[in-house]
């Protein structure tokens, strides 16, 4: 058996796939926020129309705290230091994983 991605080992844990997808939008738009920042409303626009049901907005200072109350007010509670440390060893968000880990 091999090494599970972050997004299957989300989906063990019972997460969804529109839940997975929410998150990996949530890291992949949160990271384009922190280098271009004047187009936060924009990429929060684009979250809304993707995830009309989720109630998210993305900033690009977003400490752990911050994510897991998001993650947790959607209805996905997952270990948060445990994903974001499957994404950042997959090579996906590093900076951004590590921002975050190192915030907690």
């Amino acid at each position: 058996m091999g090494i599970e991605t972050a997004g299957e080992w989300l989906r063990n844990k019972g997460v969804s796939n529109t839940n997975i997808d929410f998150v990996e939008t949530i890291l992949t738009f949160t990271s384009t926020a922190k280098e271009r920042d004047n187009k936060i409303d924009e990429i929060n626009k684009m979250l809304k129309t993707t995830f009309p049901e989720k109630n998210a907005k993305v900033n690009p200072n977003l400490t752990f705290s911050q994510f897991d109350k998001i993650l947790r007010d959607n209805g996905i509670v997952i270990d948060l230091s445990e994903m974001l440390t499957r994404y950042k060893e997959q090579g996906s968000c590093v900076g951004l994983c590590n921002q975050l880990l190192e915030s907690q």
